[in-house]
């Protein structure tokens, strides 16, 4: 009898440790990259790049028989030697209520950021094509409490919404970032998404928005000191694979995306000089396709991205991307892939003289 009871008491501290054992996980997605124009500068380069590869841990432990803990720790590393070893990327700590929602606490992407999934940036963390280089809106936000509902409560219908701290003293004025007052409060800046997911239709649809949130403008990124405006933003995007209609293996993505300082208060002092920026604002939109050709591990994709800002008094400055790309999957786990690409300009500057740059490169990506 004894014996059996310590057989239970073992197998019963073995499946807690189990519970309670974090998930290391990671991915290294190293390109070999051709650049002509590099930077927008009559100059060509070689370059080995990291593509955003990372390294986390991440867990759920069971509190009741409907509560879990849950957390997440997430670093960026450089694969190819160049920059920081670690870099922050996504953590936090939460709890989650099996089926209803989950509360989290920390850093991570805002919910407008990933409303745009992979059918919208289907290009996702390469250095050059990812649609973070042209749009506004692609932030990861420090100090915050998200609150997301689960998929399944409403039969593929999900809120989530995000409060941000600004945590200044209350003695400061953003009126020049684009936000008149202090962040001194709670909700600062709120990120907020509604998505929508049917698998039977192979639909996906979100809208999202942002309200005081800091993101950066890349068409006047130099002209504003490199500095992040506190932005409204609305993001619409959509997905459709085409499988229930016969057509296996294609799939089609959209986003629209609108973008302006919460207040038109944006300014940059260089000397005794002050240069209003006036009526800033970014108008976007994308379209993508991929086809994954039937019993092959090829999938093709391409994209086509545009974004158009605007300023009182100057003329609009449009920024046009586009990527074509095959990647040839040899399981779940790793990727052989190659991409072409270009970013277009349709202005000029003393620091950067071309108004495009392309690349060519060749891949690998494993996940862990």
């Amino acid at each position: 009898m004894k014996k059996v009871l310590l057989a239970a008491a073992i197998a019963t501290l073995s499946i807690s440790a189990a519970q309670a054992a974090p998930t290391l996980y990671g991915k290294l997605n190293v390109t070999l990259d051709q650049i002509d124009n590099n930077g927008f500068k009559d100059e060509s380069v070689t370059k080995v790049n990291s593509n955003a590869s990372r390294i986390g841990v991440k867990g759920e432990e069971k509190l009741t028989d409907k509560l879990s803990a849950v957390y997440l720790a997430e670093w960026q590393i450089s694969a190819d030697g160049d920059g920081d070893v670690f870099s922050n990327r996504n953590r936090f700590v939460g709890i989650k209520s099996d089926g209803i929602a989950t509360l989290k606490v920390g850093q991570f992407d805002s919910y407008f950021k990933n409303a745009a999934g992979n059918n919208q940036d289907i290009f996702n963390d390469h250095n050059e094509l990812d649609m973070t280089t042209i749009l506004v809106g692609e932030d990861r936000l420090k100090n915050v409490i998200g609150f997301e509902t689960d998929k399944k409560l409403l039969a593929g219908l999900a809120f989530n919404i995000m409060f941000q701290q600004g945590e200044e003293s209350s003695a400061l004025n953003n009126s020049a970032k684009g936000q008149k007052g202090s962040r001194d409060g709670f909700g600062d800046g709120i990120s907020t998404s509604l998505t929508y997911d049917n698998k039977d239709y192979g639909l996906a649809a979100a809208v999202a928005g942002n309200f005081g949130v800091a993101s950066k403008y890349n068409a006047y990124s130099s002209e504003l000191g490199g500095n992040t405006i506190y932005s409204d933003a609305i993001r619409v995007t959509g997905s459709i694979d085409l499988k229930p209609a016969g057509l296996d293996g294609l799939v089609l993505g959209a986003l629209w995306q609108t973008a302006k300082p919460t207040d038109d208060t944006v300014s940059t002092t260089s000397g005794t000089t002050v240069t209003s920026f006036k009526g800033l604002k970014e108008n976007a939109y994308g379209v993508t396709a991929a086809y994954t050709i039937p019993s092959t591990p090829v999938k093709l994709k391409a994209e086509y991205i545009s974004a158009t800002t605007e300023l009182d008094g100057r003329d609009d400055r449009k920024q046009d991307l586009y990527g074509v790309g095959a990647d040839y999957n040899i399981n779940k786990q790793t990727r052989f892939y190659g991409i072409v690409g270009q970013q277009k300009r349709d202005w000029t500057a003393s620091s950067t003289p071309e108004k495009k740059k392309t690349v060519i490169g060749l891949g690998m990506e494993y996940n862990f």
